[in-house]
Formats: structure tokens, C-alpha cells, sequence
């Protein structure tokens, strides 16, 4: 059903705008008939306006028709994008916290944490680290949880 629509809405402009031009070309010709301009303005003035009216409405059908296209296309790809990240990313993503999470610490901005600490708990991205590479960062041990069974320098 929604093919046969869009196929509708392909045609449909291109019949108005065939309608319309020849309802031009019949005013012209209904004109050129005649000798005298006062005859020939109720064919101009009433084929060419219903003329003009039904090429430009066919115009902007479709214009309105190839912007829906492209907008279509577009999603189709957004959406293929967004499957082949999720597919990439998998379950795991910032903030997302391992699985198994036994030697591995929180880093914060200027600490590292045990990941149940209060301080690092319900953080939306929150990277997970080996102390040494914590440490290798310049870190420091959390004073509240002492990671490790390091105790924080004041």
C-alpha cells in the first residue's frame, strides 16, 4: 500500500504539470483563432491562470515528493548507522560496569576508587582500570575506600 502511494505521489505531479501545460497550449491556440484582442482575453486569461496554477502546483508536489524521498534515504542510512554502532558497541559503553570487576579500579578526575565507592556510585561514565595503570596516570588511592590497601597521602 505504501508503494503504490509513493508511486502515486511520483506521477501525480507530472500529470498536473502535463494538464497544465496543455491547457496553455489549448487557451493559445483558442486565441490565435481570433482577430480581435477583447475575444482572445477569456482564453488567455482562463486557460493560461488554470495553466500556470496546475505547473506550478506540480512543481512543488514534486519538489515535496523528492524531499520525502531524500528524507526517507536518509533514515534508512541513520538507521543502518545506528545498528552497525550498536553491533560494534555491544553491551559494553561508558559507564557500563564489567561484569567481573575483581582487580580492577574506578578512575576519577583525580583518584582511583574500588568500584563500589560512594563516591564513584551512580557516576554515568565511569572507566575502569588496573591500579597500576592508575597509578600510571598519577591517580591517587581514594582516602574513603583505600583501593588496594593503599592508603591515600594527604
Amino acid at each position: 500500500m505504501e508503494r503504490r502511494s509513493r508511486q502515486f505521489g511520483a506521477v501525480l505531479p507530472l500529470i498536473l504539470v502535463g494538464l497544465g501545460l496543455l491547457s496553455i497550449g489549448l487557451a493559445w491556440n483558442g486565441a490565435s483563432g481570433l482577430t480581435d484582442l477583447r475575444a482572445q482575453f477569456p482564453y488567455l486569461l482562463s486557460g493560461s491562470f488554470l495553466g500556470i496554477s496546475l505547473v506550478v502546483f506540480g512543481s512543488a508536489l514534486m519538489l515535496t515528493q523528492s524531499a520525502r524521498a531524500d528524507r526517507l534515504r536518509l533514515e534508512t542510512k541513520l538507521d543502518q548507522v545506528v545498528d552497525a554502532i550498536e553491533r560494534a558497541a555491544g553491551d559494553v559503553g561508558p559507564g557500563a560496569i564489567p561484569s567481573d570487576v575483581t582487580g580492577l579500579v574506578a578512575a576519577g578526575s583525580a583518584s582511583y576508587h574500588i568500584p563500589g565507592c560512594r563516591l564513584v556510585e551512580g557516576r554515568e561514565s565511569v572507566e575502569y582500570l588496573t591500579p597500576a595503570e592508575a597509578r600510571d596516570r598519577q591517580l591517587t588511592p581514594c582516602r574513603v575506600c583505600k583501593p588496594a590497601g593503599e592508603t591515600a597521602s594527604l
